[in-house]
Order: structure tokens, then sequence, then C-alpha cells
């Protein structure tokens, strides 16, 4: 009966690590894109609520918790006003944060004119790497200081 040699345990090893590393990329943001999903949906009914809408402060508070009671599972939801060039402008806007800081990715998605469009700023390169994948063909913008890519 004859064994396997160290060589070729190596070259397997080798393979699978190969293997591996070209694949966990592709599994990371398979998992965010699924996260993401459950604001994606939130999101979704709030826009229809409040686009063209001019809220108050307190509809605004009223709104954070809303989305503090929602049970979304990996995110966190707070409504703010942004500050706008032209006053006449609509300012108030969505912030969704990641609730585990340990995670690799990191990344915030926030909407854009008041409410109309889901944004995505990376955080740390896997962050950057994950929002440059989701995003839909527009050239990066920079808001608050951050590159961010418009994912909806």
């Amino acid at each position: 009966m004859r064994g396997f040699t160290l060589i070729e345990m190596l070259v397997v090893l080798i393979i699978v690590v190969v293997l591996v590393a070209v694949a966990l990329p592709y599994y990371r943001n398979a998992v965010e894109s699924a996260r993401t999903t459950e604001v994606v949906m939130l999101w979704g009914r709030q826009k229809n609520w409040a686009t063209g809408y001019n809220m108050s402060a307190e509809q605004a508070q009223k709104s954070t918790e809303r989305l503090q009671k929602s049970k979304l599972k990996h995110f966190t939801g707070e409504v703010f006003c942004r500050e706008k060039s032209d006053p006449n402008e609509l300012c108030w806007e969505v912030r969704f944060t990641q609730i585990n800081e340990d995670n690799s990715v990191r990344y915030e998605l926030f909407t854009d004119k008041n409410f109309t469009r889901l944004m995505c700023a990376g955080l740390n390169s896997a962050g950057e790497n994950f929002c440059e994948s989701q995003a839909n063909d527009e050239t990066p913008q920079t808001i608050d200081g951050k590159k961010s890519y418009w994912i909806r």
C-alpha cells in the first residue's frame, strides 16, 4: 500500500490555500450584500413616506426612534439634517451605521437628496471595496469627506 508523499501533500495544501484566498473576498461581499438588504427594505418604506416632504425636528426625532425600534439586526438608523448650500433644499437624511464594530468590512449607508438615493461609504479598505462592488456604474462622490457610491 502506497501513501502520499510530503510533496503531494504540500501541493494539495497550496491549492486549497489559493482557492480560499480567492473565494474569501467574494464570500464577504455576499454576506454584506445580504446584510444591506434589511436597510434597503426599510429605506424603501421611509423613502415612500418622506420624499419631497420637509420634516420638523420633532418628526425627525420620532423617525429616529422608529428606526431604533425597528428590528434591524446589523445596523442602527438615525435621521439627521445635512447642511445644504441652498436653504430651500430639503435637508433630512438617514444614516445607517453597522452595529458590529468588529466586522472586518466597515461601511455606512446613508440617503442623499432627501431620501431619494441610497449611498455607501467605506470606513476601511475592505468597506471601500464592498461599496465599490455595489455601485451603480456612476462615478463616486465625496460626501462628508468620504468617497461615496450610489447603490440604489
